[in-house]
């Protein structure tokens, strides 16, 4: 077997094993079940609103950490942290417990761009990079899928009580963190550790940056030296700036980060609508979050793997394409909010998960074609920061009630209205387009 085609599967091994988490489709249900009794206003703006925060302030540090500790420690610790995460939320769960498992959990998904980070770190050939990434996300939407699966048969079918799905997650954990001990080590990295000049791909040879300010230090530096911290924030300014003063990256960058923002709101809260719902109306509102998670992550998967595929020139119709998603994503949304039927909720989150995910492929897959170097994952931790700043902003002013407490269903109109938002944006780019054409 190629070696590449080895790493692929390892990592693709781990990123299964890492997202089968089937109490993920009913962790609010637990949380404010009699096992464990808190109220859903406890779990939306006391415990919640954590994850994010500590997504938030984790994330920048950990993408250079994991530079610098060579890729393979922070995707250790990403399982790890998911291991103690479910530690802390076995029976019997305090307030203060689960607070803490939030952190961890901020930890993990800070964590997450490492085991992706690390599969472009081994494999140096640019022209596998489509097929390694289409195996581990669909790996990845995998481990989601039978998650979800597995969760809603457990449910509705075994009734297993839901500290169980605690434990069967917990154990997922574990299995990928034995993953990583089979995973190979990275010798080297862009930024901290780059390659010798004799060695490193001179496409993108970041030593000239070194060279600009160490004229003195000639071939000393091999690819055990370890970067000055000066020139990495050099390299890193520089290939920030490239990124955003290209109007057709920065559109992508501004979809990407408000986009994303709102799509790990709906991620967080929308079982509280479910849950919010069903208490209404238990007759008409049954519970099925794990089938219909099942359901988002297929059809998200297929949609990405029919984009991928797809031949057509983005440059031209991107704008069209960006409006159109985004008013989708807002009627979605918007649906979420006048309904009280939580069948027409399950359709409609479905249909945004949909379109999040086509949307997402050609945002990233025209950001990565036009990046002028090898930076994809530095430049989309940070468009993955500021989507979690605008996700934590709204937590913050909006969930916690700083500037005034909504309820759930509220916060998806604002959700809808801030895809409606980038929809309006698109169409008078389009406008002023056909203006000046």
């Amino acid at each position: 077997m190629e070696e590449w085609l080895k790493i692929t599967l390892c990592v693709s091994l781990f990123a299964s094993f890492r997202d089968f988490r089937p109490v993920d489709s009913f962790y609010t249900s637990y949380l404010t079940s009699p096992a464990v009794n808190f109220t859903a206003e406890q779990v939306t703006e006391d415990i919640y609103p954590i994850n994010s925060y500590a997504t938030t302030s984790l994330v920048i540090i950990m993408f250079l950490v994991t530079d610098f500790v060579l890729y393979k420690p922070i995707v250790m610790l990403d399982a790890l942290s998911s291991i103690v995460m479910f530690l802390l939320v076995l029976e019997p769960v305090t307030l203060f417990k689960s607070k803490l498992s939030m952190l961890f959990l901020g930890l993990t998904s800070a964590s997450e761009l490492a085991y992706m980070s690390y599969a472009y770190a081994k494999i140096r050939d640019r022209r596998l990079y489509q097929k390694m990434t289409g195996i581990v996300r669909g790996s990845n939407l995998l481990g989601k899928c039978l998650s979800s699966t597995f969760a809603q048969i457990a449910v509705s079918y075994l009734h297993i009580e839901y500290g169980l799905l605690v434990y069967i997650s917990l154990t997922g954990s574990i299995v990928a963190f034995a993953v990583t001990f089979f995973l190979p080590p990275v010798k080297s990295s862009i930024y901290f550790h780059p390659e010798s000049p004799k060695t490193a791909n001179p496409k993108v040879n970041y030593n000239t940056f070194h060279n600009q300010h160490n004229k003195d230090l000639g071939q000393c530096f091999d690819e055990k030296s370890p970067m000055p911290v000066r020139v990495v924030f050099d390299q890193l300014y520089s290939e920030l700036r490239d990124a955003y003063t290209n109007p057709y990256l920065l559109k992508y960058g501004i979809w990407f980060a408000f986009a994303t923002g709102v799509y790990f709101q709906v991620l967080t809260y929308n079982d509280v609508l479910y849950l919010e719902l069903n208490e209404r109306n238990p007759v008409n509102n049954k519970l099925y979050n794990g089938g219909v998670d099942a359901l988002a992550f297929i059809t998200g998967a297929l949609s990405s793997y029919f984009i991928g595929f797809l031949k057509v020139d983005w440059k031209s119709t991107s704008d069209l394409f960006l409006f159109v998603g985004s008013l989708l994503s807002c009627i979605t949304l918007c649906v979420c909010y006048v309904t009280t039927s939580l069948n027409l909720v399950y359709i409609m989150y479905i249909m945004f998960c949909f379109v999040f995910q086509s949307m997402n492929v050609v945002a990233r897959s025209e950001t990565a074609k036009n990046l002028k170097h090898d930076s994809f994952a530095f430049i989309f931790g940070v468009v993955f920061f500021i989507s979690l700043v605008v996700s934590s902003v709204i937590t913050y002013l909006f969930v916690q009630g700083t500037i005034i407490a909504i309820p759930v269903s509220q916060q998806f109109l604002l959700y809808g209205l801030i895809n409606g938002g980038l929809a309006l944006w698109f169409f008078f780019k389009i406008c002023i387009k056909k203006m000046y054409s």
